[in-house]
């Protein structure tokens, strides 16, 4: 889909963001049963200059089993008259890393500093946080992307969380004690307004720290944190088409917000982009942490020195350190000329330094298959690398590194086992349009509907158990599958090649919590593409979450479902419950009325998932203190 079509309320409410930015800013909805409210903070949402420097974003540290965070969530306007949404702290940190450690809680108390706008929809009870029922045009919550973490409210809980204009939370993030160390991260989950949330570069690494005792070859390198995010285009020209190589992309992106703009002097003309610059020592070798926190944009990374792909050994894919699952043994790399990132996926690997002798040593992406209603996203450079003689000297040393090995774990074996566990039930679910504005997570054998948060779940599943997923596309572009709480293992990518497309590197037999599934071609005597994956419920966790496609446009437009995780005793005496969200004992959730309307309860799903087949029609159908420990050197 060309998606410059977007919701109307999408675009009016970017509109009135603008317009009452100035002078909407510093007002606020006083609120009664809340933590004290964290002031806006002057001037937020930095950006730097393009071709600037790369530097580590600002970084926060848990001391002693706690990482208490205070953010202030913002908006303002860039030069070019976009709007900007960040995080920041008290100090001026905008979007800081936070590193945690496995078993630590996660503090995190924001206040929506954005100005009030229209109410959006009503959501029924029971509700969390101080919107209550109210979701507007400018709600707030945060999603602690890949982490296994409760779906309950005060913790991961994004279907029902509403922090209002004015209005203060606090999170207290559990995280498990077999938390796989690497790289997740963070950003605001609001159906209707994460694309605009995400696009104006609200979004910041978490890490897991501990990764050096899994994977000793990175144990004493220089670690560097890559957030690459996209951003409105600059100049607002003719988007080439989908699955273009050298045009103007639908979205311009930026690393670690230094802007990557598309230029073009001439209409027709070669498109340029100015690549931002990282700095390396000759013979050094580094572990680059990326993630791509997109709303929108896929990436394909090469490194390429002098135009040459180069071997990079990866070693971590959203943030679970590959190999390290079963056994005694550290994890294993896995050497790669590139990786493949959907929007939201985080890829850790070590580089080497390019010799003297190379010309022009890049970071690139390179362009995307998208199908034919696809968006462009072409070959660009996104920084360059300078051989230097000494490191940066405005880089701390508090974040310079990942620490050195001390002694093996596997502690983070969280999914030890699951290819081989029994198998409790397999499901069929695809993706679906209806252009230009209804986009489906649909669930075989259940009716096509975009998402409606007032919905019961579609799918109910039993905690302990496995099941195995075929995720089908039936569209004529691709989508990116996330699942929240959990990870999930790739068992295969299929139908690929029939229809025009190329399977992912280095993902088979990983698990990851998102994965790309292509476009069809539109061929009716040629199958869906489809992924095949194992679902992991064994963890603890019960309640009501969600699976959707993260380009986040697609999100909003209606393509995401709902799935609840019940107890086995629930399962075996019927008890388990269609509320929409579940509530943790010691932080019930508010209930309130509601005028919405009730849905539909959705057929049953499919009890098993016949064989991919040819398609009949193309038709779709509580602490406010500062971390004690804080970088603050370097870019943001």
């Amino acid at each position: 889909m060309n998606r410059k079509v977007r919701f109307l309320f999408l675009v009016l409410a970017a509109v009135a963001f603008v317009a009452m930015a100035q002078a909407c800013m510093f007002a606020q909805i006083v609120t009664t049963a809340s933590p004290a409210a964290i002031k806006p903070v002057p001037n937020p949402c930095p950006r730097f200059a393009a071709g600037s420097v790369v530097h580590q974003p600002a970084a926060l540290f848990s001391q002693n089993g706690t990482l208490s965070v205070q953010f202030s969530y913002q908006t303002t306007t860039d030069f070019a008259g976009r709007a900007l949404f960040c995080f920041m702290t008290p100090s001026g940190l905008e979007n800081p890393t936070l590193h945690i450690n496995p078993g630590d809680h996660l503090i995190i108390t924001v206040t929506n500093n954005t100005p009030d706008q229209p109410l959006m929809m009503t959501l029924n009870p029971p509700n969390c946080g101080p919107g209550g029922s109210r979701m507007t045009f400018s709600s707030l919550n945060i999603h602690y992307h890949g982490t296994n973490t409760s779906p309950t409210c005060h913790q991961d809980e994004v279907i029902k969380t509403v922090i209002n204009a004015g209005q203060t939370f606090q999170y207290n993030v559990a995280f498990p004690s077999n938390e796989p160390p690497g790289l997740y991260w963070y950003h605001p989950h609001v159906h209707g307004i994460a694309d605009q949330a995400v696009l104006g570069g609200a979004s910041g690494a978490l890490v897991v720290d501990g990764i050096q005792n899994v994977q000793p070859a990175v144990s004493g390198l220089r670690h560097r944190i890559i957030v690459v995010r996209d951003q409105t285009q600059l100049n607002g020209l003719a988007e080439g088409p989908g699955g273009c190589t050298n045009d103007i992309p639908f979205e311009d992106i930026t690393v670690n917000n230094i802007p990557i703009d598309s230029h073009q002097s001439v209409p027709g003309g070669p498109v340029t982009f100015t690549p931002a610059v990282l700095h390396m020592m000759s013979g050094e070798k580094q572990f680059w942490r990326v993630t791509n926190s997109s709303s929108d944009t896929i990436l394909d990374l090469q490194v390429q020195f002098d135009g040459v792909a180069q071997t990079i050994q990866l070693v971590g894919i959203d943030a679970v350190p590959v190999g390290s699952q079963d056994g005694t043994q550290p994890g294993k790399l896995i050497p790669a000329t590139h990786f493949r990132m959907p929007p939201a996926s985080r890829v850790e690997f070590i580089v080497n330094a390019p010799s003297s002798t190379v010309k022009l040593a890049q970071l690139v992406t390179t362009s995307i298959n998208t199908g034919s209603n696809g968006d462009c996203d072409p070959n660009r450079p996104i920084f360059t690398i300078k051989l230097v003689g000494n490191p940066d000297s405005d880089e701390p040393a508090l974040d310079d590194n990942v620490g050195n090995f001390s002694t093996l774990s596997t502690s983070g074996q969280r999914f030890a086992g699951l290819a081989t566990a029994p198998i409790a039930q397999q499901r069929l679910v695809f993706f679906d349009e209806i252009q230009p504005t209804q986009f489906f997570m649909v669930v075989a054998g259940q009716p096509e509907r975009v998402f409606d948060p007032n919905a019961p779940p579609a799918i109910t599943a039993v905690q302990g158990t496995v099941e195995e997923w075929t995720v089908e596309n039936h569209a004529l572009e691709n989508h990116e599958f996330h699942f929240h709480q959990l990870h999930f293992l790739v068992e295969s990518q299929n139908n690929f090649e029939i229809n025009g497309q190329n399977q992912a590197p280095a993902i088979v037999g990983q698990f990851l919590d998102m994965i790309e599934v292509p476009g069809w071609d539109g061929n009716t005597n040629h199958p869906f593409p489809n992924v095949k994956l194992r679902i992991d419920f064994r963890g603890p966790d019960l309640g009501t979450f969600v699976f959707h496609c993260h380009i986040l446009n697609h999100e909003d437009l209606g393509m995401m479902n709902i799935i609840q995780v019940v107890s086995p005793h629930a399962a075996n005496t019927g008890g388990a419950t269609t509320a929409p969200t579940a509530t943790a004992a010691t932080t019930p959730m508010h209930h309130g009325k509601s005028s919405a309307k009730p849905a539909v309860t959705p057929a049953k799903s499919a009890e098993t998932v016949p064989d991919s087949k040819k398609p009949a029609d193309s038709a779709p159908a509580k602490t406010d203190a500062v971390p004690v420990a804080v970088k603050t050197g370097g870019g943001q």
